[in-house]
């Protein structure tokens, strides 16, 4: 049976008080979850060593107020970047907001990372719910998301998506955590596999140009494990362009199936992280750009560059004017529904 418990996490500057969720199984898998911005703020993973704590994140809530990169938090309406801050729907230019240069990244500048989300126990978890107006951000429709974290005594954490919306908008959903398996230090050991046989290249702005290119033989097969940094290094284009990894790939999966996205492996630890999805895609990020300015992690550690691996379940970046990626338009009447699962075990 999966135990709830809450405890305070601060108070928000307007006065409203934020409140810790932690999920914990019968093994000792313990997930804390905020009711700011649904953030994943610790993830305690039981080892012979005793528990290791595998997400970057911050003691207080001042962290997250603060600090940059969206640490553990519900990305939306919509993940990632999108060009020239625009949607279209059916021939219908919607101007969104822009947040980065002229791009809008991670839903624009107050996104449901920033959010308060009202919370109800279920069985084996927590629902978060919460109410996106029409016209926030830019995004057309009134829109009403639920997402569902549940717990397994298989140490397996399940988000489930749900929104709905009373006008066709756009929705594109992840979750931003930042996983280290170690427990902390430089994450470039991790040993990683990527169930994707291409990925999507970028330009000069991050931003997806629209071809699918294969991994064939460039730094981006993952297919069969490779460490995060052995081709870190390499003068490949795509590479110098992100600083690293910042680039969508593309699963091998029939569209809306529930299949294996990408496992990660603490080189230190042997914790194993399955990544499961319904979404088409995941982001790998090599953490090149943490905030050097944001207050000291968990633990008083400044989180640095490359001591983390994101891997962000999702649809295409840059769909608004990629016209071979999946739609990420949502109709009214019809209901926004992806599951990711992350699962833990110990090699």
């Amino acid at each position: 049976m999966i135990q709830v418990m809450t405890k305070p996490f601060g108070r928000l500057p307007q006065g409203q008080q934020v409140t810790a969720y932690t999920l914990t199984n019968t093994a000792g898998l313990a997930v804390t979850v905020l009711d700011y911005g649904g953030i994943i703020q610790s993830l305690l993973v039981p080892t012979d060593g005793g528990p290791v704590d595998v997400v970057l994140g911050y003691p207080r809530l001042e962290g997250y107020l603060t600090g940059g990169g969206y640490l553990g938090a519900l990305i939306g309406r919509n993940a990632n970047r999108l060009a020239d801050a625009y949607i279209e729907i059916d021939g219908k230019r919607y101007p969104l907001t822009a947040n980065e240069g002229k791009k809008q990244l991670h839903g624009g500048f107050v996104g449901f990372d920033k959010k308060m989300f009202e919370v109800a126990e279920i069985p084996g978890g927590i629902a978060l719910t919460c109410h996106s107006a029409d016209g926030e951000e830019g995004y057309p429709g009134n829109l009403t998301l639920t997402a569902r974290y549940t717990l397994d005594d298989a140490g397996a954490l399940t988000i489930d998506y749900r929104a709905t919306a009373d006008r066709d908008t756009v929705v594109n959903l992840t979750n931003h955590s930042y996983f280290n398996l170690n427990g902390g230090g430089d994450a470039t050991g991790h040993q990683l596999r990527i169930n994707a046989s291409s990925f999507t290249p970028i330009d000069g702005d991050l931003l997806p140009t629209g071809v699918f290119s294969s991994v064939e033989g460039t730094p981006f097969d993952f297919r069969q494990f490779h460490t995060i940094g052995e081709r870190l290094g390499e003068q490949a284009e795509q590479l110098l362009l992100a600083g690293g990894y910042d680039h969508n790939f593309v699963l091998n999966k029939e569209p809306g199936a529930l299949a294996e996205a990408a496992v990660l492996v603490g080189d230190k630890t042997g914790i194993t992280l399955t990544c499961s999805t319904t979404c088409p895609g995941v982001q790998l990020y090599s953490a090149n750009s943490m905030d050097e300015n944001a207050e000291p992690g968990k633990g008083g550690h400044q989180n640095r560059n490359r001591e983390a691996v994101c891997l962000e379940t999702q649809y295409f970046p840059a769909a608004n004017r990629c016209a071979d990626f999946p739609s990420t338009v949502l109709r009214v009447g019809e209901e926004y529904h992806e599951v990711s699962v992350y699962a833990f075990s110990v090699r």
